[in-house]
């Protein structure tokens, strides 16, 4: 199989399984005795060291564990109290889990509304528009976009919505260990990222990172602990937690940040695929004047090709992976994106892509 679709799925690294196993084992020796809670206390702490030098937080603290990005983003919303006509900002190209969350708020009289980011200048302009309107409560937008890698101005739109008191809440599942990711220096409420992507973590594991700003926001509604937690971000870490899965995530994130986030491999690849695909009349990339992520390029075939019986096609004649968007984003699709890792055979990577091609030439 000539997987194509990491921006879905990382494999989880070796030395991540090996922490959890270990974890869990060392934990079986204590469970929940007084010396057991001690010790997932001091555990979870290093855990919180770990993911906040990936991240570049200086105050570990403000980090909470959680199972996936879609669960730290169902808490963020909430834990705030909307009123009817409040309207929250966002974009076309969020994961559909994040859209599903907002649009249940137009049930309760929230409007939502989404721009889509046709351009670097575009997009700003029109947020800027969209921020001044009365009732604007919340901007909820991707760091990096799941569709086409494109990489959003997050410190732009933070310098607008700061501008009218409006909440920042970022999805960074496609940022983290994909791009050099420095929270110190990005202002925001809350930013939130899954664990199973590019870092390259176990599955069922994320963290959410609160910054006080967002506890001090008078929308804030305290979640009911079961017990005190030792920041105000760790009322998010609700019930028991698997901290085997947390000291694998952990782990991922040491790795990472040890390796360090090198982008000049997956940009090879990225420049690969453009060349071995740029010259068929029959595809379109989607991309725009700005920045874009290394690991995901995302193209549109013929106007009449079936986007998605052609990847099914691909997995099942040619064992290639990639993902179709069919449906959405509104106007942006159908379309098919690849992602990659910065570790894939150079050869099998060329076989994938140039398959690809060929198909879609004939």
């Amino acid at each position: 199989m000539i997987y194509l679709n990491y921006a879905a799925l990382c494999p989880t690294l070796a030395a991540a399984e090996e922490e959890v196993e270990r974890t869990l084992a060392e934990f079986k020796r204590y469970l929940y005795s007084e010396a057991g809670i001690k010790w997932y206390l001091r555990k979870v702490r290093d855990c919180r060291q770990k993911a906040g030098a990936l991240l570049h937080v200086s105050d570990p603290s403000t980090i909470a564990f959680t199972t996936n990005a879609s669960t730290a983003h169902y808490l963020t919303l909430s834990s705030l109290k909307w009123k009817p006509g409040d309207t929250i900002l966002t974009t076309t190209h969020e994961n559909p889990s994040i859209t599903r969350q907002l649009r249940a708020l137009e049930h309760e009289g929230i409007r939502v509304h989404a721009v889509r980011p046709t351009s670097l200048e575009t997009f700003l302009h029109t947020l800027e528009e969209r921020v001044n309107e009365p009732g604007v409560k919340a901007i909820v937008m991707s760091h990096v976009s799941h569709v086409d890698g494109r990489v959003f101005p997050v410190h732009d739109v933070a310098s607008l919505a700061r501008a009218r008191q409006c909440l920042v809440v970022i999805d960074g599942a496609q940022a983290v260990g994909h791009i050099p990711v420095d929270l110190n220096a990005l202002d925001f409420d809350s930013y939130f990222f899954a664990g199973h992507k590019w870092c390259e973590g176990p599955l069922g594991t994320g963290a959410i990172v609160m910054r006080e700003s967002f506890f001090a926001h008078p929308r804030y509604r305290a979640i009911e602990e079961e017990h005190h937690a030792e920041s105000p971000a760790g009322s998010f870490e609700i019930g028991t937690q698997n901290i085997g899965l947390i000291a694998g995530l952990a782990e991922a994130c040491e790795q990472r940040h040890q390796r360090g986030i090198d982008a000049a491999p997956q940009r090879i690849f990225r420049e690969t695929a453009r060349e071995l695909l740029g010259g068929n009349p029959n595809c379109r990339f989607m991309e725009w004047q700005g920045p874009h992520a290394p690991g995901i390029l995302t193209l549109k075939g013929p106007d009449d090709l079936d986007h998605g019986a052609f990847a099914k096609r691909l997995a099942s004649e040619a064992e290639i992976v990639v993902k179709p968007f069919v449906d959405y984003p509104e106007a942006d699709a159908p379309a098919i994106r690849l992602s990659w890792s910065s570790t894939m055979d150079q050869r099998e990577f060329q076989k994938g892509v140039s398959t690809i091609a060929q198909r879609l030439g004939s």
